[in-house]
């Protein structure tokens, strides 16, 4: 397939990352204002789908404002699913549209299970966390998947055997995973604030591995320098927050509602930490296009070896 032919793909795909991410944003924005029971039905708001201006206020305003963005996201992943059943020839990237829809329908049966079942509000909140920065990061590689700069042929080259950045970046998005669903966990009370911090050391640690494994190798490859400086700034940008984050809260605690700066804080800390998940997605996936896993080279070096064997025994 073409590249042109998928421009209008990647152009709804990137259109709703941005959706995902204000869905995230409005996400946040009801948990740090505690706003998840101020509208007490599902799937209907009061017994409606369109409220009046009179019900839109408080933190009503929260929780109906991320319902009527998630119906949005919803919308579009159907729209993405059926554009890519209809117009892509890669039977894989049809799957992962059929995913996306998936996923987005779990996340609003999470929701609802949410509000139905307020008492087990913590625990819920983490299957919902996993399962929408899921989908953030299907919908990242979706985008990747249809844009021009994937479409391009492109030289491959070995992997490093003794820091294999392929599987290094694998982990490394595996780990920001789990970290966010940690700090949606530690948000919702679910736990206290240990798992996250040791989460966010060992995010820390892969992170930096992954950019020194990045930075002399492929110093001249802006392919991959690209993500991997942005992912390093990003990762500073986040440790930043998580500490004032972290220190707002705590000197929040008498009061009797959540005030600034904590909520921007706390909203600004999420968005920075699923941008470092979509970084990393990124990072990963070009990785894996270009790179070649060392134990292929060795296989081809051994294959090699034999021939020449062969050859001088002739």
């Amino acid at each position: 397939m073409s590249d042109q032919s998928n421009v209008g793909l990647h152009r709804l795909a990137v259109v709703l990352s941005v959706l995902t991410v204000a869905l995230l944003v409005a996400g946040a924005l009801v948990t740090s204002n505690e706003a998840g029971d101020s509208v007490p039905d599902w799937p209907l708001s009061f017994g409606r789908w369109l409220i009046n201006s009179n019900s839109f206020v408080a933190n009503v305003r929260y929780e109906y404002s991320h319902r009527f963005i998630a119906g949005i996201v919803g919308a579009t992943t159907l729209l993405l699913a059926i554009w890519t059943f209809f117009s892509e020839r890669r039977r894989w990237m049809r799957s992962l549209a059929l995913c996306a829809f998936a996923g987005v329908v779990a996340q609003a049966a999470i929701g609802g299970l949410r509000v139905r079942f307020p008492e087990y509000k913590a625990m819920i909140a983490i299957p919902h966390a996993l399962v929408a920065q899921s989908f953030f990061a299907l919908i990242i590689a979706m985008a990747v998947f249809t844009s021009r700069s994937w479409l391009l042929p492109r030289s491959s080259e070995p992997d490093n055997a003794n820091l294999p950045l392929r599987r290094l970046a694998s982990v490394t998005v595996a780990a920001v995973l789990i970290q966010l669903v940690l700090g949606a966990a530690f948000r919702h009370q679910a736990f206290g604030i240990v798992p996250h911090i040791i989460g966010a050391i060992a995010v820390t640690v892969l992170i930096a591995l992954t950019v020194f494994a990045v930075w002399p190798r492929h110093i001249q490859e802006e392919y991959l320098i690209r993500p991997a400086r942005l992912v390093a700034l990003l990762l500073v940008v986040q440790l930043g927050l998580g500490i004032a984050a972290y220190f707002a809260r705590l000197a929040s605690k008498s009061d009797p509602q959540p005030l600034e700066p904590m909520i921007s804080l706390t909203v600004a800390h999420l968005v920075v930490g699923a941008l470092t998940l979509a970084t990393m997605v990124v990072l990963a996936l070009r990785c894996h296009q270009v790179l070649i896993p060392a134990r292929k080279k060795s296989a081809g070096a051994v294959s090699a070896a034999g021939l020449r064997s062969s050859g001088a025994a002739v």
